[in-house]
């Protein structure tokens, strides 16, 4: 097998997303993220992108950025034999995560090799399940209106974020709830669900030339059970296909079943099962 490391995400994208675009919505995290560098580039030192390839081309794709999870991607049924040199690399590279993200089958080979030359034990930080939508099944009707997000939200915007962020990933959040909200509102990529004062939150990142993701979708606790995520959610996907994506993904976390079951109601279906460890 052979290993290549990348200095930037155009030459990683030109290298895996021929074969990773096969699956895009398996793939869209590793290919997204990777596409949003294009256009706003890392210092030096916080980009970790490599590949590891055989006689039959692609055998794995990894990325990560800065303190945020590893994410490893692949359409092969085993990745033992890639497992060890990826660990190789990233010590090499001085490299340490403290999670790691793939698909169920896959990423436990990741893990034990890990385990193997760390002595360590990781453990399962979530289960995740990857959604496609290629068209919006209408909910039942719910009172409010849909808009973007402007200035004049970034306060009750960043006070979501931290609550999301609390609630869903466990506080780890790589930067300040109110840079993120800042971010996100200029770049127009936050959404609200208004009835007539702000219910519910939801955003679109990580485009690339045919998806794009829905995430962050937010509801505080006295405002759930009345459909606002639900109708939400359905504006946001179907506004994003008008804008011409192809099909929007969406990761859920599996423990959340109320979630799982608003996204299939709207016409998510499911793609694949992930899993995150911790590694700390």
């Amino acid at each position: 097998m052979r290993m290549m490391t990348y200095g930037s995400a155009p030459d990683f994208l030109a290298v895996v997303r021929p074969t990773l675009a096969e699956h895009e919505a398996e793939h869209h995290l590793v290919l997204g993220v990777a596409e949003a560098l294009m256009s706003r580039p890392l210092p030096d030192g916080e980009l970790f992108a490599a590949s590891i390839h055989d006689a039959d081309g692609l055998v794995l794709a990894a990325l990560m950025t800065g303190h945020h999870p590893l994410l490893v991607a692949s359409d092969r049924e085993s990745l033992s034999g890639a497992a060890s040199l990826l660990w190789d690399t990233l010590d090499v590279s001085g490299k340490t995560p403290s999670h790691v993200i793939g698909a169920v089958g896959q990423i436990e080979a990741v893990i034990e090799a890990w385990s193997r030359r760390s002595g360590r034990t990781a453990h399962i930080a979530m289960r995740q399940r990857a959604y496609e939508l290629t068209s919006v099944e209408p909910p039942p009707a719910v009172s409010g209106t849909f808009r973007v997000a402007t200035d004049g939200d970034l306060e009750l915007v960043a006070r979501w974020v931290d609550a999301f962020h609390n609630e869903a990933l466990a506080g780890a959040l790589a930067q300040p709830p109110r840079s993120v909200a800042e971010r996100r509102v200029s770049a127009g990529d936050v959404y609200l669900w208004c009835d007539p004062e702000p219910r519910t939150m939801a955003g679109c990142a990580r485009p690339t030339s045919r998806a794009i993701a829905v995430n962050g979708v937010y509801t505080p606790v006295e405002w759930r059970g009345r459909g606002y995520a639900t109708a939400c959610v359905a504006e946001l996907s179907a506004h994003l296909l008008r804008r011409g994506f192809e099909f929007c993904v969406l990761y859920t976390d599996l423990s959340n079943p109320t979630s799982n079951a608003i996204y299939t109601r709207i016409g998510y279906r499911p793609v694949r099962d992930f899993l995150m460890y911790t590694l700390r």
